[in-house]
C-alpha cells in the first residue's frame, strides 16, 4: 500500500477516536483541569508553605514551580498509559473496534497506529493544559507551551505504546493492575515528581534513571525551569520508545491475530 494512503487509513482511526471524545468533552476538560489544581493545591501550597523554596542543581527556585513540572511529566503518564491500556483493551475486549476497523480496508497495523497516534495526542492536550495553568499561575513562561509539544508528543507516545502492551499481554481487565502498581506507581513515586533525585542514594539515583519518566521529567524541567540539560535524558527515552512501541504492536498482533 502506498504511503498517503496508509496516512490517510491512521487518520481515519484517529477522526473516529477523536468523533467519539467530543461527545465528551467537557467531561474530559473538567477532570484534566481538576487533578492539576488539586495536586498544586495539596503539594504546592500545601506542601511547599513548609518547604518553601529548594535548591537543586545549583538553581534555586520555589517548590510549587519545581512540582508543577513535575505534575507536567506525571501527566504524560498517567494519560498515555491508561488510555494505552484500560482505553485500548475496552475498545478491543468488550467494544471490538479494533476487529470492526479491522474488516474494512483499513488494516490492523494501521488501526495499531492510530491508536497510538491518538492516544499520544490526548495525553499530551492534558500535559500542555497542566503547561497552561502553570503559566496562568506565573511558574512558567508562554513561549514554554511550543517548546514542550515534541517532548511531551514522543513522552505520551511511549507511555501509551507502554498502555498498549499491556493490554496485549493481559487475559482480563483486572490483569492491567499488576503493571499499574509495579511501574507506573513506583515511576510515580521515585521518578523525582515531588523531590530532585539527588536527594536519594546513588543506586537509587541510578535506578531511577532506568525509568523513562526520569528522562522526561527532566527534559521538562529544562524546558520549563531553565535547569541543567541531562545528556543522557534522550538516548534513553528514544531506546525506551523504539522497544515499547515493537512489544505493544508485536502483542496486540498475536492477541487479535489468530
Amino acid at each position: 500500500m502506498r504511503i498517503p494512503d496508509t496516512l490517510w487509513s491512521i487518520g481515519c482511526v484517529w477522526m473516529r477516536y477523536y468523533s467519539a471524545f467530543m461527545k465528551s468533552l467537557l467531561y474530559y476538560l473538567l477532570t484534566t483541569f481538576l487533578e492539576p489544581i488539586f495536586y498544586l493545591l495539596s503539594f504546592g501550597l500545601g506542601v511547599g508553605a513548609l518547604v518553601g523554596n529548594i535548591t537543586t542543581e545549583g538553581m534555586h527556585m520555589s517548590y510549587r514551580s519545581f512540582i508543577f513540572s513535575g505534575i507536567i511529566a506525571q501527566t504524560v503518564l498517567f494519560q498515555g498509559f491508561f488510555e494505552g491500556s484500560y482505553g485500548a483493551f475496552v475498545r478491543m475486549y468488550y467494544q471490538k473496534i479494533f476487529q470492526a476497523i479491522a474488516i474494512t480496508p483499513i488494516t490492523l497495523s494501521e488501526v495499531l497506529w492510530g491508536e497510538l497516534l491518538w492516544d499520544a495526542t490526548k495525553a499530551t492536550v492534558a500535559a500542555e493544559v497542566v503547561g497552561l495553568i502553570g503559566v496562568g499561575t506565573g511558574d512558567f513562561t508562554p513561549h514554554c507551551l511550543l517548546t514542550l509539544l515534541p517532548v511531551c508528543f514522543l513522552s505520551a507516545f511511549l507511555f501509551s505504546a507502554m498502555g498498549l502492551a499491556t493490554a496485549g499481554f493481559s487475559r482480563s481487565i483486572d490483569e492491567l493492575a499488576y503493571p499499574q502498581y509495579l511501574l507506573v506507581f513506583p515511576m510515580f513515586l521515585f521518578c523525582g515528581v515531588f523531590y530532585p533525585i539527588e536527594s536519594l542514594p546513588d543506586v537509587l539515583q541510578k535506578v531511577a534513571w532506568f525509568f523513562p519518566l526520569t528522562s522526561v521529567i527532566s527534559l521538562v524541567r529544562t524546558l520549563t525551569l531553565g535547569m541543567p540539560f541531562e545528556p543522557q535524558a534522550v538516548p534513553l527515552l528514544l531506546v525506551w520508545l523504539v522497544v515499547l512501541v515493537a512489544v505493544a504492536r508485536r502483542s496486540m498482533f498475536k492477541r487479535l491475530v489468530k
